[in-house]
Order: structure tokens, then C-alpha cells, then sequence
């Protein structure tokens, strides 16, 4: 229900307001402009430098929260191995345990348990799936090598505290199957005050230089990580060039690095005030000028405790953004007092004041317009006229917000972009069609609430809906416990079958993302059905005068449920989502590889039988 407003008592006309706030408003405007221009040097530095420090600070944090839960995982790992609930000679258990750990942690490449005798049972990824090894590492001189440090380090004495039984980073260890070097953090075990071995999380390179390239979207911005001064341990060009990387040699040098500005970060410092100004005096970020002349700012923070050397996290961006905002700056200073000297030549131009609540009255219009329901209403103002259209405006995206809810946007865009006769008649397509089920619900939602059902099944379908619509998919419906989404209903999407095979792995990892919070907070944790099917629907609007539903129907949408209804007997008890699809869909995709075919099955409503695949998730 919406909260009734009380309007101002006062509400003149805009000629009257034109009238008699001439004299005051140019004594106003004149006042304001001088402080204006005093402070707007100071603040437009003060917000580039706070812009800048809370960027690295963003860089610090991604970082470690891309590595610490490495470092927990693992004190978690030996505190059940010194707890005695996870028995060292357990092989099965302790698979069991770093498999599970690796599906809740993508970005660990392996876990491992080496005990003093250098036996050694570990899981890590290999291909996309998960290798669990159980051998002796005798052989494994590096191994060896570290396992002496790892006990000599812990039996130093620690100022009469004991044995040192603290979860570190270690040093980087070279992977020559990988051909790079791993980042690992170790913790010893240690029983009745006997060293009996050491656990170890290993973190690739890769994921971290992953996480600066999908960070490094602010114009020509670079995000980088460097081992010490002189080593680079992430940066996008290492997933775009080959460098000559040993256990020697494991990170490539500056000088080697494939960019020619992080070369010069130490080399080409030069000072600058109007940088120094912005930059303030803590030591962290300074001025390059590159060979071609251009100058660059580095922003940086300087972190320590995980290795040997410190990291330095940081970006470097364009000199030009500071001068641009210092021309704008400028430029509005001149437009400023032009603006000044005119007002006070021509007194009507009082209009000017009542510029921005017809302007916010513009741009809540437009948001309806693009169906952003989501703004705050306009606040009231004393101008009667504009009052009125600032109240109806606000009615308007207060009714709409709910029609927003129940219509999915992207038909009402269309029918705002074309008019209605774009979806007024009905058609023949090819279309991707999905339906996704929860299984075993109706027993899980017998032990909840009401309220508890609703939040879980709320909270499942913005997940779902979240993933279909990344991939350009429509949700049709939600039934019960199911979704059915479309993809190429609206729009023409030729890879309307890649894109919802994408849609259906994403769901996969968002499930078992959120099944690893459900579990740490000790809910049961859900799974899915999904079937995928590919063919020829009716697109249209369907249903009563009154009441219709822009919908697809046909056999295509009737065998996309039948498979997800099929995989009720292939679905094994340890596996959290199957997807099945049809040889259609894996063809129209083209999956490589393709998907593994498990059988030809009759459909209902089918006279002949249909070839399903599982899809590789």
C-alpha cells in the first residue's frame, strides 16, 4: 500500500516565482559561484585520490578472498586429522574429505596429506574432473626437501611456546606437469606433540591472473600482482603469452613481462604536483613516463604472509583521466561565469532555477520508459505544475513497479521497441526449451513452514532465473517447484541451444555454491533435474480475453519435460544436478566434446523413441 505524502501549503505559480525571486537569485547565484570555484579544485583532487585508494583496496581484498579460503580450508583439514575424526591411515575418508573440499573451493587446484614416511594421499584437478593418488613420494626429492623444512621449523624453539603448529604460504612450488608454479599454504600435523606429517592447499597462477583480467574493465586500466620488486605473479598477458618458466625460473621478470608500462614501474618514476596532490604522501602510488612519452599512475599496496616475499597488488591507469577532470573543471568555471554575466543582463532567465525538477522529471519518465521501476519516487516541490506531474509520475512507477513482476521486461521492450503487432500474431520458430525440478521437494517442504517453503523456493529461483538470464533466456513460468525457460522466443537467437547448455552448467555451479553455504548452515542441501530439448513450437499469446500469457507450446516443450521427468531413473544419488538432452539440442549446440549418449527411450507423445545425452557438467 502506498504511504500518502503531504504536499507543501504553499504552492505558487512558476510566473509568480519567476517574478519575485529575480533580485535574490542573482545575489545567490553570485555567492555560490565564488565558493564553488574555491573548493571544486580541492574536492575534484580529494575524490580522485579516495577513487583511487579504494580501488587498490577493492584489488587487496579480491585477492584475498580469492586465497584465504585456501588457508582456512586447511586448518580445518588438520584440525580433524589432529582431532582424531579423520584417521591418517584412512585413505577413503581423507579422499573423500579433499574431494568435497575442492568442489566447495573452484579456485584449489589440489589438496594433499604427506605423512613423515613421505607417503602421500592427495586429490587435485585434472581435466575438469577430480584424481584422487595414494603413493609413496620418496622419489620426489623437492618433497622431501620441504617435509624437513616443515619438521625442523615446527621443533625450533617458539619463546618456550612448543612446537610452531601455524598454517603458513610456503614458498612458490614448480608444477611440471603444468608448466607453473603453484602457490601453496601448508600446516603440519601434529599428534601427542609428534610430527607426523603436513596437509597443503595449491593455488595456480591462473586464477588469480583471471581475476585481475575480469577486473580490469576501467578504460585502459591494468590491475597486476608482483612477487617482491622484481617478479610478476599475476597479470592478464600471463594467459595470453608463453614465457620460458621453470622450477629455476618460475615467474617471469619484469623485464620479460609482455607490457611496457609495468616494465618501467620502478624505472620511469618522474614527479608530477598536480599528481603528488592527488596521490597524498603515503608511499603507495606514484608517476611513470613511458618511452612514447605517455605518463601513467601506479596505485599499489604492499602485502604480506603469503610467501617468502611480500605481494605488491596494484593498478596503473591513464595521466589523462586526472586532466580531464581538471579541464572539466575548468571548463565549467568559464561556463559558470558566462552563466553569471548573462543572468544578470537578462533577469526572465530565472527560469534556469526550476531546470532540475523539470530535468528529474525527464529522467523518471524515461526510466518508465525502460521499465527501471526501481528508482526512489521524485521528492515534492513547491511549483504547482510541476508538482502535479512529479505526483502522477510517481503514481505511474509506483502501479508499474508490480506490472513489472508478473511481465517479463524483455517482452514488454519489445512491445515498447515495435508495438503490439511484433507479438499480436502467433508463429513458427525453433527454440531451445528447459525445465528444471527439484528433487525430492515435496518431502523436504513437509518438514518446513510455510514462510520456509516460500523463502527456499524463492531463493532457488532467483538463483535459477539469475543463470538463464545471463545466457539471454526467457523464464516462461515457474511451476511448483519447477521453472520452464526459453531461449529465441523473443528474439532470434541463432545459438539458442549453445547458450542455454551454458545457462545449464552455470546453474550447476551456482547450486553447488549454495549447497556448500546451505551445509555450513546446516540445511539440507538441494538437487536438480534439468531437461534440455531443441526443436519447433507455436510462439504466441495464449489464454482467456483478459487474461494471457505470451507463451511457446507444442511437442518440443512436452519432450524438454519428459527428459527432465527421464531423469528420475538415470539420476545417481551422489550427484547434486543431471542434465539431460536431447540429440537435437547436443547438435544444434555442437558440444565438443560431444555429450556421452545413454540410451534411445521412448517419450510419451512421441511415436518413435529420441536419443538423450547427459551433459558433461
Amino acid at each position: 500500500m502506498l504511504t500518502k505524502r503531504r504536499g507543501p501549503r504553499l504552492r505558487p505559480s512558476i510566473s509568480l516565482v519567476l517574478v519575485g525571486g529575480v533580485g535574490l537569485l542573482i545575489l545567490l547565484s553570485c555567492l555560490a559561484f565564488g565558493i564553488a570555484m574555491v573548493t571544486g579544485r580541492q574536492n575534484t583532487v580529494d575524490l580522485l585520490r579516495d577513487r583511487n585508494e579504494r580501488i587498490v583496496q577493492q584489488l587487496v581484498e579480491r585477492t584475498r578472498l580469492q586465497l584465504d579460503p585456501a588457508h582456512r580450508q586447511i586448518e580445518a583439514f588438520r584440525n580433524r586429522i589432529v582431532s582424531k575424526h579423520l584417521p591418517l591411515n584412512d585413505v577413503g575418508r581423507l579422499t573423500d574429505y579433499m574431494t568435497s573440499a575442492l568442489d566447495s573451493l573452484p579456485q584449489v587446484d589440489a589438496i594433499g596429506l604427506v605423512r613423515n614416511d613421505f607417503v602421500a594421499t592427495r586429490v587435485f584437478r585434472h581435466a575438469s574432473q577430480l584424481v584422487a593418488m595414494h603413493d609413496k613420494m620418496t622419489d620426489d626429492a623437492v618433497a622431501a626437501t620441504r617435509m624437513q623444512a616443515l619438521r625442523q621449523s615446527i621443533e625450533a624453539p617458539q619463546t618456550g611456546m612448543g612446537l610452531h603448529r601455524d598454517v603458513r604460504w610456503g614458498a612458490l612450488i614448480w608444477a611440471p606437469e603444468l608448466q607453473q608454479p603453484l602457490i601453496n599454504t601448508i600446516a603440519p600435523v601434529v599428534m601427542d606433540g609428534v610430527f607426523v606429517g603436513g596437509v597443503v592447499a595449491l593455488v595456480s597462477l591462473g586464477s588469480l591472473s583471471r581475476l585481475l583480467e575480469v577486473d580490469s574493465v576501467d578504460g585502459e586500466a591494468v590491475n597486476f600482482i608482483l612477487y617482491g620488486e622484481d617478479a610478476v605473479l599475476a597479470h592478464p598477458s600471463l594467459l595470453n603469452h608463453q614465457y620460458e618458466l621453470s622450477m629455476e625460473h618460475p615467474l617471469p621478470s619484469l623485464d620479460e613481462i609482455h607490457d611496457p608500462v609495468l616494465r618501467q614501474i620502478w624505472s620511469g618514476r618522474i614527479e608530477l604536483q598536480l599528481a603528488n596532490a592527488m596521490l597524498g604522501d603515503g608511499g603507495n602510488a606514484h608517476v611513470v613516463e613511458t618511452e612514447d612519452g605517455r605518463r601513467w599512475i601506479f596505485v599499489y599496496r604492499k602485502i604480506d604472509g603469503y610467501g617468502e616475499k611480500p605481494w605488491v597488488v596494484g593498478r596503473y591507469f591513464s595521466f589523462d583521466e586526472i586532466e580531464l577532470e581538471v579541464t572539466r573543471l575548468r571548463f565549467s568555471a568559464v561556463v559558470g561565469a558566462l552563466a553569471l554575466i548573462l543572468f544578470s543582463l537578462i533577469a526572465w532567465r530565472l527560469g534556469y532555477h526550476i531546470r532540475r525538477p523539470i530535468l528529474a522529471i525527464s529522467a523518471a519518465a524515461n526510466r518508465l520508459r525502460n521499465l527501471d521501476f526501481d528508482s526512489p519516487p521524485l521528492e515534492r516541490v513547491r511549483l504547482r505544475e510541476l508538482d502535479d506531474a512529479a505526483q502522477a509520475i510517481n503514481a505511474a512507477n509506483a502501479a508499474l513497479h508490480w506490472f513489472g513482476n508478473y511481465v517479463p521486461r524483455k517482452l514488454v521492450n519489445r512491445l515498447i521497441r515495435e508495438g503490439e503487432d511484433a507479438i499480436s500474431v502467433s508463429k513458427h520458430r525453433e527454440v531451445t526449451v528447459m525445465f528444471t525440478d527439484l528433487v525430492g521437494f515435496t518431502s523436504m517442504s513437509e518438514r518446513l513452514t510455510a514462510q520456509e517453503t516460500a523463502d527456499l523456493l524463492n531463493e532457488h529461483f532467483a538463483l535459477v532465473t539469475a543463470c538463464i538470464e545471463a545466457e539471454g533466456g526467457m523464464v516462461d513460468k515457474f511451476i511448483g517447484d519447477a521453472v520452464m525457460a526459453v531461449w529465441g522466443a523473443i528474439k532470434r537467437d541463432p545459438d539458442h541451444a549453445t547458450h542455454a547448455c551454458r545457462a545449464a552448467r552455470a546453474i550447476t555451479a551456482a547450486l553447488a555454491a549454495d549447497n556448500a553455504r546451505r551445509m555450513m548452515l546446516g540445511k539440507p542441501i538441494l538437487r536438480m533435474r534439468i531437461g534440455i530439448h531443441t526443436g519447433p513450437v507455436v510462439i504466441g499469446n495464449i489464454g482467456a480475453p483478459g487474461r494471457i500469457n505470451y507463451t511457446v507450446v507444442g511437442d518440443t516443450v512436452n519432450t524438454a519435460q519428459r527428459l527432465e521427468q527421464l531423469g528420475r531413473e538415470h539420476m545417481q544419488s551422489d550427484s547434486s544436478v543431471l542434465v539431460l538432452l536431447s540429440a537435437e539440442t547436443a547438435e544444434a549446440a555442437k558440444l565438443d566434446p560431444r555429450p556421452k549418449v545413454i540410451g534411445r527411450f521412448p517419450v510419451k507423445g512421441r511415436a518413435a523413441p529420441i536419443e538423450v545425452c547427459r551433459l558433461e557438467l
